[in-house]
């Protein structure tokens, strides 16, 4: 029923789009309740067999037995514990769009094959569509990367591509520069790692870095307007990203699913929240 009563309210504010008044850019919704998965599904390939990296079946679709995401209480509330050990996700069950999103994030210990040496790995992925399992053990979604050293940077997954101001960094990586041209990302193909016609295409670094210390909350604002986005961690801008868009066919990905990452690492989430915008805001 508090599921209910918060998705009706989001859904409430989403009618009053067309509206400037405060009250409409000050309202947060809770999308996550603090008590359980209400709300979200969970998907999940088998854990990794040990060193050899290989899988073997699915977990699957919210299935019953997974342990793989808890909520647990910690010294300061509930939080959304994700222990990393198989690769998958928990998504929305509803799809968003022109929003404000924010969260907390922390690590804890544990860490998996085939991260057992780091770094620490999740994601925030946005704009989801096609299904869990349709691209890997995701779907098709842009990211604001949730990863040990490096918060905010950018990656796509499946159909999926955006241009990003970005400016070349060192040898092979882009990084986020506003002044710089726009270049555009997309999930190219992987053949080796030290080839900018392959990762680089992929990644971009966020800037500046504002992470906080191991063991310290991390506060993470998404901003999506349009086929705009922002990445902010800990109040400062990181990233701006536009015309986000399919890569079959070059039409916009405006809106699409919420997905937390499970990907070897042991991390916490909580005080999610969202609210409608009906512009992208001055930051």
């Amino acid at each position: 029923m508090k599921y209910l009563i918060t998705l009706f309210a989001f859904l409430l504010l989403l009618s009053c789009g067309n509206s400037k008044s405060d009250k409409y850019s000050d309202t947060w919704v809770s999308i996550w309740n603090g008590e359980d998965l209400t709300g979200w599904d969970t998907f999940f390939a088998s854990p990794f067999s040990g060193a050899d990296k290989t899988q073997s079946g699915f977990i699957g679709l919210n299935n019953p037995e997974q342990d793989i995401i808890t909520v647990v209480k910690l010294e300061d509330g509930n939080a959304i514990r994700i222990s990393g050990i198989a690769w998958g996700m928990m998504f929305s069950k509803q799809d968003y769009h022109n929003y404000h999103l924010k969260l907390k994030v922390k690590w804890g210990k544990d860490m998996h094959v085939p991260r057992a040496n780091g770094p620490r790995d999740s994601g925030l992925l946005y704009h989801g569509f096609g299904g869990p399992g349709s691209e890997g053990v995701w779907m098709s979604s842009q990211e604001l990367q949730i990863q040990e050293g490096d918060l905010g940077d950018y990656w796509p997954t499946g159909n999926i591509k955006i241009d990003v101001p970005s400016k070349l960094h060192d040898s092979l990586f882009y990084q986020y520069d506003e002044q710089s041209p726009f270049r555009t990302y997309y999930y190219a193909q992987i053949n080796n790692v030290s080839s900018s016609d392959s990762v680089a295409k992929r990644r971009v670094l966020k800037f500046p870095d504002r992470e906080r210390p191991y063991g310290e909350w991390n506060e993470i604002d998404l901003i999506c307007y349009g086929d705009s986005s922002v990445h902010m961690v800990n109040g400062a801008v990181v990233m701006r990203l536009f015309n986000s868009r399919k890569m079959s066919d070059n039409s916009p990905v405006t809106s699409g699913q919420l997905i937390l990452q499970s990907e070897g690492a042991e991390v916490y989430y909580k005080d999610i929240r969202i609210k409608p915008i009906n512009k992208m805001p001055e930051l």
